[in-house]
């Protein structure tokens, strides 16, 4: 029972993460709502479903990306699931994920946060994450469809302990360490291929 209330604390935390993330973004793009104005298709969009979060851009000729979060639970434990859809020819699959794995070695033990009660806490003290293909990143490739690549960050029991006195640190760390390196990566992949 305390994993299924940490799981639905967890989804509230992520679509929240995609909606802030939709709202600081939305004024360069074309909306559902100005689609009808304007006469184009939707260059953003945003999906929530039960447990996954998706943020959609596409502009035509120029950008196809989905990018996903969510909270997963498999195995007897819970995951943080972030994802990108990737549909681009000629993608580097094994660069993309030798990236990841320099990123994500290198900052495992950073210590982001300074109050007290949290100054000692490093990423990998709160979620386990082996940056390995078939692993923690799993690659799907789906013919006539989109590749999807998954990174699952294991929610450790320190981190399920700390989960009910601050939301806005669990928030900060699926947000700095679970997606933004992952988008960062992909942009950078992407625009080498």
């Amino acid at each position: 029972m305390q994993q299924d209330n940490l799981a639905h604390k967890l989804d509230n935390i992520i679509r929240q993460i995609v909606d802030d993330w939709f709202d600081s973004v939305k004024e360069g793009y074309v909306t559902e709502e100005e689609k009808r104005d304007l006469g184009i298709e939707p260059e953003i969009k945003r999906f929530h479903g039960s447990g996954n979060h998706r943020i959609k851009f596409a502009r035509q000729k120029e950008l196809d990306v989905t990018y996903g979060l969510a909270a997963v639970e498999k195995d007897g434990g819970l995951y943080i699931e972030s994802s990108v859809n990737n549909k681009s020819q000629g993608f580097d699959y094994d660069s993309f994920v030798r990236r990841l794995t320099e990123h994500y070695w290198r900052s495992r033990s950073e210590k982001p946060w300074f109050e007290p009660g949290f100054d000692n806490l490093a990423y990998e003290d709160l979620l386990e994450f082996e940056p390995v293909l078939g692993r923690s990143v799993h690659l799907e490739a789906r013919k006539e469809k989109a590749d999807v690549i998954r990174l699952y960050f294991g929610v450790r029991e320190k981190c399920a302990a700390r989960l009910p006195e601050r939301e806005d640190l669990i928030a900060d760390l699926i947000d700095n360490y679970c997606l933004r390196p992952l988008r960062r990566i992909y942009a950078e992949s992407y625009r080498e291929r």
